[in-house]
């Protein structure tokens, strides 16, 4: 695994990947500014008590939930806007590194960016969920980290598993692969996880989750022998 990184990592600084890094660099850095003016805004939105115990009671409630809430979408909304080029980036990463093995079926912009929203849409509703149990967590932080390490980590790897892999094989194979590969999986969602919630690292972690991913299924396929089909059913 630790290979695969590094091979992405070197991947990122391909000459012919510069455009497409430059694009997702952008659009990272204006969601990302996007959505702290919207955290920033919603924090100052609390500071109308009087009571100073009250308001920073409030303040300090409202500030982790905000955490927690930022934390969560911003990897969701680093693996929208992967969906919108991973056709490119995965192309290319395959077609470098695994040119017999290059994915045949083309995965529109619109069915990734619909395949990115369902991530967004359940990483949301989930993560809802789960701030009670973040907030009492604040007293084991290890255990909020673990929760939120490991829920977000399967979300994320479940969906970038689902980009990369349609470009080869069809759903009852593509069911079958996550099943058998559910933890590499997993592992590589807590790395992009961890790459979106670490300054400067999140404004590449789009992209790097699409070649990350990439590599990881081709190598599991290739050591599984799966065959490509073309249809989805």
């Amino acid at each position: 695994m630790f290979k695969i990184i590094r091979t992405s990592a070197l991947d990122l600084l391909d000459p012919n990947m510069r455009m497409v890094f430059l694009k997702t660099v952008s659009i990272s850095i204006i969601v990302i500014l996007s959505v702290a003016m919207i955290i920033w805004g919603l924090f100052n939105s609390v500071q109308i008590f009087e009571l100073n115990f009250l308001n920073k009671l409030i303040s300090w409630a409202v500030s982790i939930i905000l955490f927690i809430t930022a934390s969560a979408v911003l990897g969701p909304l680093m693996a929208v806007l992967g969906s919108i080029y991973s056709e490119e980036i995965a192309h290319h990463v395959e077609k470098k590194h695994y040119p017999n093995r290059v994915g045949h079926r083309f995965v529109g912009v619109a069915e990734s960016i619909k395949t990115g929203g369902h991530l967004l849409l359940k990483s949301l509703l989930v993560n809802t969920l789960l701030i009670p149990i973040y907030i009492v967590g604040g007293f084991f932080p290890i255990i909020s980290v673990l929760i939120f390490f490991g829920v977000n980590g399967y979300l994320l790897g479940r969906e970038f598993f689902e980009i990369v892999a349609s470009r080869h094989i069809g759903r009852d194979e593509r069911v079958l692969f996550w099943k058998t590969n559910r933890g590499g999986s997993i592992f590589v969602g807590v790395i992009i996880v961890c790459f979106s919630t670490v300054p400067l690292l999140n404004l590449v972690s789009a992209m790097l989750g699409v070649i990350i991913t990439t590599h990881f299924f081709q190598y599991r396929a290739a050591a599984g022998r799966v065959q490509q089909r073309s249809n989805d059913g």
